[in-house]
């Protein structure tokens, strides 16, 4: 095939599925918007959940040396300088080759090589911020940006004034099967679940929770009096306590997240972008736990927005463990009270956020080519 009937992105996205996951949502609608061939390659880490996915994904992966930041005492700390420098031009020689229409990066350390790498080579940069404050990476980048994709109006004040013509928001991607859920009925079965039971959805993130994994496993000879049943998400290094009874679901990682989400009444979780995006989609209430070390606070900012809204309770981190027992009491028996919050969270969903995000990484790539707006 031609190089004329391809579009080629270079993708900075990973460490985490809330980074990753919404780059794979935007990639869905890229050969719907240009009517060619998408040609996408991945840079990542080779230990994290980009590795795994995007091969399975039918993408290309190439891993990188990049690390975060690991304080001011470590050893990696001192050879980090060494490993930046190296990913950039590891990201470099990808561009030189595969000689993209677009880089588009999704925050975190992952992101600055290959962001700095589309800025030396000339190739159209774009970020999407998922959080409603951006993240270290991001905001280093966003001078050398072309486009600044937020998820939450509120973002535009966290940047220098002087980028505001840049920015655009347009909400965090979601793929395809998050927002189209089957019956509930359908979804308990499949997880051989009571179809008539309340039914609480628990998870973490990608990486999982260790104060939302305690709460939840202090809970399960609770839950099992109530009649409740748990859908629950552990990520790879909790080891649950205690006897799993048949109303509740373990599992490490839920590469099926539609299908839980169309079982559960209500969602325990982190408030990452993602997450939030996920939950406003699907129109499910939640009881949100900030994650208390993110770099920028963005995970309490994020859960502020939809407490405000009325679709979520909060809790801090270091309350979960006393608090989460009375919260889903509060909540889960009262019909009106979560469609209420389910309803609330659905105002704040933007269903069109990938496509539309699609079209405009696509518009971008074609103005810097000095080519004409081709695209709506």
């Amino acid at each position: 095939m031609g190089r004329e009937k391809e579009f080629r992105v270079l993708v900075a996205a990973g460490g985490t599925g809330g980074h990753l996951y919404p780059a794979l949502a935007v990639l869905e609608h890229i050969e719907n918007v240009t009517g060619k061939q998408l040609m996408a390659i991945f840079v990542g880490t080779a230990n994290r959940i980009e590795a795994r996915v995007v091969p399975q994904a039918g993408y290309e992966f190439t891993a990188i040396p990049i690390s975060g930041f690991k304080g001011i005492f470590s050893l990696d700390t001192l050879i980090l300088p060494f490993k930046i420098a190296r990913s950039i031009g590891i990201c470099r020689k990808i561009i030189k080759s595969f000689n993209p229409d677009v880089v588009l990066c999704t925050g975190a350390y992952i992101s600055y090589p290959a962001g700095s790498a589309a800025f030396h080579e000339n190739i159209p940069l774009v970020l999407m911020e998922s959080n409603v404050a951006p993240g270290k990476a991001i905001n280093l980048l966003s001078p050398k940006a072309d486009l600044i994709i937020t998820s939450f109006e509120e973002s535009e004040s966290f940047y220098n004034g002087n980028l505001k013509e840049k920015i655009v928001c347009l909400g965090n991607p979601v793929r395809k099967n998050i927002c189209s859920l089957i019956p509930m009925e359908e979804a308990r079965q499949a997880l051989g679940l009571d179809t008539e039971k309340k039914t609480i959805l628990a998870f973490g993130g990608s990486l999982g929770a260790k104060s939302i994994n305690r709460a939840v496993n202090n809970l399960l000879y609770p839950f099992e009096k109530e009649g409740w049943q748990l859908i629950w998400q552990t990520g790879e290094n909790y080891e649950v306590k205690g006897k799993i009874n048949d109303n509740v679901k373990v599992f490490k990682y839920i590469d099926n997240m539609s299908l839980v989400y169309s079982a559960s009444d209500l969602v325990v979780s982190r408030s990452g972008a993602t997450s939030i995006s996920e939950i406003c989609i699907t129109g499910k209430p939640s009881i949100l736990v900030p994650l208390a070390s993110a770099s920028n606070n963005e995970q309490a900012i994020n859960a502020a927005v939809m407490e405000d809204n009325g679709a979520s309770i909060v809790l801090n981190d270091t309350d979960v463990e006393n608090e989460l027992y009375k919260s889903i009491s509060l909540l889960i028996e009262h019909s009106d009270t979560l469609k209420l919050m389910g309803n609330a969270a659905k105002l704040l969903a933007k269903p069109g956020a990938a496509e539309d995000t699609a079209i405009k990484i696509v518009e971008i790539a074609g103005l810097k080519k000095g080519q004409e707006k081709t695209y709506k």
